[in-house]
């Protein structure tokens, strides 16, 4: 048999079978709910969900970005060394990992400064 067809024909029946497992569980939750509410139940207290005492709202926006100013930074810091740094021979005029290294780093506090200032007013509260 090909792979490929092979590869095909698992991902179609995970996918079948996900589907009619998802299909099974909601039917029988709503059959559970049913008997629920015809021995005059509660539902809304059994499906509750937990209340938690402890949430960590991840900082979606500081990573972001951080992440930003980093990728900037390495797109720079390449695009820099690649079409400035060479002399006609093909040899670099200075070493060009730490003028990477230092375009990353102060690229990356600058996106880490920025991050601060956005986030400061979340801050305040």
């Amino acid at each position: 048999m090909n792979a490929v067809l092979f590869l095909f024909l698992v991902v179609i029946l995970l996918f079948v079978s996900v589907v009619w497992g998802w299909y099974f569980y909601l039917k029988i939750r709503n059959k559970e709910r049913m008997a629920l509410i015809e021995k005059d139940k509660d539902v809304s207290e059994i499906y509750a969900r937990p209340k938690t005492s402890f949430s960590f709202p991840f900082p979606w926006l500081k990573v972001g970005i951080i992440t930003t100013g980093f990728s900037i930074g390495w797109m720079t810091a390449i695009l820099i060394v690649e079409l400035g740094m060479r002399l006609p021979d093909g040899n670099y005029t200075i070493g060009a990992e730490p003028f990477i290294l230092g375009i990353l780093f102060l690229s990356t506090s600058v996106s880490i400064l920025i991050a601060y200032f956005a986030d400061k007013p979340k801050n305040k509260a």
